[in-house]
């Protein structure tokens, strides 16, 4: 019988933040669900995962880490084993007593050599999950990859392949219980659908960013200003800068004191964005924006008014807020990224009046053409129909379409509750 309570999550760092972001918050909503869960993560960077949470020892192989009233087991990929036990730090240390029937391997991380000398050393007989959480996607495969078996060698380690995803058909994205909508009423009703009724609504900022406020006039002025954040892949920012630039002149026709602001993440994209910013003559204010802890991320997104997102952990946040955003996908041959970024429109298109989704559409395209110039008039369209409210109710729409698919986490634990060894 399997012992459904003790799950191991694998994780092999790759992008720097990208798959620990997930994994963490993967962790968080399992505990928030069910709080007596024994988890054990396996982290190959440690260092990034303290870079999620402070908490974290980027020193330590073995560790506890305190995530509200639960404590997990966190490893370090790279463990040196010999014969089940550490070479260095606690000699006496059992590996097989961390050993878990169910392992969620996430992005085909593979698992750690000496988690794989155990399960397929010849004597080990016990029957094994593995759980294969993989990319987010829009495209169609996700839905038929969903719940599809796959083999290893050995026929007590099972795996099946769970996929995030934008439909029903698929585990559907991860609910924290810190999900806060701008929109009191509209979040009340995702966060009764995600089964977190009883989580206060009400907006605030962190205590990071109440003292970041008193020192930063751009920070105080965010009920004042039209706020962007910004997130993305290292390129030239030249066509972003004018198209926000030219929303702000034409906004300024009619109303004099508006004003942009766009609050920059830490990171790589940061530069680009400035530099491109101050050759065309700093044109409206930003905002250099520190590292931030994951819930303050999740909290400091909803308070803009418009997201600029890449990747996909901060996708499935962007849109589940239902405000309106863009999206970099990640580069690849041939430009396949626009493949994917086809299929993520796709989804998005029933919720919006189809003249105000030709600009969306238009710029999400121009935006991840690799091989063509990115175009600033669509952005300023957009930008410009979020202010006049035209497509807002369709990201919102969108949004509330995905808390209805579910929490990721709690299908998870119901394909968890429904296995038999």
């Amino acid at each position: 019988m399997l012992n459904k309570n003790k799950i191991m999550i694998l994780c092999k760092v790759v992008d720097n933040f990208g798959d620990i972001g997930v994994v963490y918050r993967l962790a968080r909503a399992l505990t928030d669900l069910r709080p007596e869960l024994e988890l054990t993560l396996v982290v190959s960077n440690l260092e990034s995962f303290h870079a999620m949470a402070k908490e974290i020892d980027p020193q330590k192989q073995i560790q506890d880490f305190h995530y509200k009233n639960s404590v997990w087991k966190i490893l370090d990929w790279n463990l040196e084993v010999e014969n089940g036990k550490l070479k260095s730090e606690k000699p006496d240390f059992q590996l097989s007593s961390f050993n878990c029937q169910l392992i969620l391997e996430c992005f085909q991380c593979g698992r750690p050599d000496w988690l794989e000398d155990i399960l397929f050393a010849p004597d080990f007989t016990e029957i094994v999950q593995i759980i294969q959480i993989d990319y987010l996607t829009a495209e169609n495969y996700a839905d038929e990859f969903h719940l599809l078996k796959s083999g290893t060698r050995k026929s007590n380690i099972k795996k099946i392949f769970f996929m995030p995803g934008f439909t029903e058909k698929t585990g559907g994205l991860i609910i924290n219980e810190e999900c806060r909508m701008q929109n009191a009423d509209f979040g009340a009703s995702c966060l009764r659908q995600a089964g977190l009724s009883d989580v206060p609504l009400t907006l605030h900022c962190s205590p990071r960013f109440a003292h970041s406020a008193t020192a930063s006039p751009h920070l105080q002025s965010l009920a004042r200003d039209f706020s962007l954040f910004f997130f993305a892949y290292e390129d030239d920012c030249a066509v972003l800068v004018k198209g926000i630039a030219d929303f702000q002149e034409k906004m300024r026709e009619s109303d004099k004191d508006f004003s942009v602001c766009v609050y920059l993440a830490s990171g790589k994209s940061c530069a680009p964005f400035e530099g491109s910013w101050k050759k065309l003559g700093s044109p409206f204010k930003i905002e250099k924006l520190p590292f931030m802890q994951q819930e303050e991320f999740d909290e400091f997104i909803t308070r803009m008014d418009f997201l600029f997102v890449r990747g996909e952990d901060s996708l499935a946040r962007a849109a589940l807020t239902g405000l309106p955003f863009v999206w970099q996908a990640y580069k690849q041959d041939e430009n396949y990224q626009l493949v994917k970024v086809k299929a993520l429109l796709e989804r998005m298109r029933p919720y919006f009046d189809e003249e105000v989704f030709k600009d969306i559409q238009d710029f999400y395209q121009s935006y991840n053409d690799y091989e063509n110039p990115t175009k600033a008039e669509p952005l300023t369209k957009m930008l410009l129909a979020s202010t006049k409210k035209e497509n807002t109710e369709g990201f919102k729409d969108f949004s509330e379409k995905l808390i209805q698919n579910g929490n990721l986490a709690r299908h998870l634990l119901d394909f968890i509750d429904a296995l038999q060894a």
